[in-house]
């Protein structure tokens, strides 16, 4: 089950600083399983999955799949409240593939916060999202 593109580049995004933090990888556990991957397909995929810079292909996904990767590349990056280099531009690759432009992520990430107070509003973020994709 270690083939899960959607779980794969999350994974990719966590692990690319260099710095896999344990925030990270709890928000991925939590979309695996809301994905109903279970937990030790989960733990597979994190432990296999390199930090390599290379993004599977994502033509095959829909529309609402695309935003969904999208809404969740968001989350992940955003969780341990840094946004680091390699994260970004990590994200600007995938977001090319996903059919997204630049200004996508720069909007989704300047205006979503992280707070651990608050609920955060996926929801927000994925109607957000679903503005930019490109038709």
């Amino acid at each position: 089950m270690k083939d899960n593109p959607h779980l794969n580049i999350l994974v990719q995004l966590a692990k690319i600083d260099g710095e896999t933090d344990s925030a990270e990888l709890e928000l991925i556990r939590q979309i695996g399983a809301s994905s109903n991957v279970s937990p030790e397909d989960i733990d597979e995929i994190i432990a296999t999955t390199a930090a390599e810079d290379s993004i599977p292909s994502l033509e095959h996904l829909s529309a609402g799949e695309k935003v969904e990767l999208m809404s969740n590349l968001v989350l992940v990056m955003k969780i341990d409240g840094r946004i680091h280099k390699e994260e970004m531009k990590f994200c600007m690759k995938v977001l090319k593939k996903l059919g997204y432009d630049e200004d996508a992520l720069f909007d989704l990430v300047s205006t979503t916060f992280i707070d651990p107070q608050q609920e955060i509003s996926k929801e927000d973020i994925k109607e957000r999202a679903k503005k930019y994709l490109k038709k």
